[in-house]
């Protein structure tokens, strides 16, 4: 997918269909949360960084098209805004080559033993600029 440098497959399992035989809206946001993390494994875990702490923020999801479980699904991602302490992950989840949703989420780095919001990293800002597009 043009614009998205990350992609992650998903396995559709017959738990996250609703009693339509489609993937169940809520469970969007866990494929968000697994390419998500695969993403994030890839650019810190390997890099030494094994905890980064933040939390999300917002959650968007726009649906295009229900899900079945024969469909072979992708979430495709991109890094947008990155301010101060917070960043935004864009979405695009794919069926079946088709545009099944698009979505975001943004989170908010934060201190651990406090709760409050920081400033995030320079290497780490460093590091998500390479997952964004023009």
């Amino acid at each position: 997918m043009d614009g998205y440098p990350f992609s992650c497959p998903i396995q559709v399992r017959w738990r996250d269909l609703d009693a339509f035989g489609h993937v169940n809206n809520a469970i969007f946001a866990s494929y968000l949360e697994v390419a998500r993390t695969e993403a994030w494994i890839e650019l810190f875990v390997g890099r030494g960084v094994l905890e980064i702490p933040f939390f999300v923020t917002r959650l968007e999801i726009d649906y295009r098209r229900p899900v079945g479980i024969e469909e072979d699904v992708r979430v495709w991602l991109r890094i947008g805004e990155i301010r101060g302490a917070s960043f935004v992950f864009e979405y695009v989840v794919e069926a079946g080559g088709e545009v099944a949703a698009e979505a975001m989420t943004r989170l908010a780095c934060v201190d651990k033993s406090t709760g409050r919001p920081v400033p995030i990293d320079p290497d780490v800002r460093k590091t998500l600029e390479t997952l964004q597009t023009e």
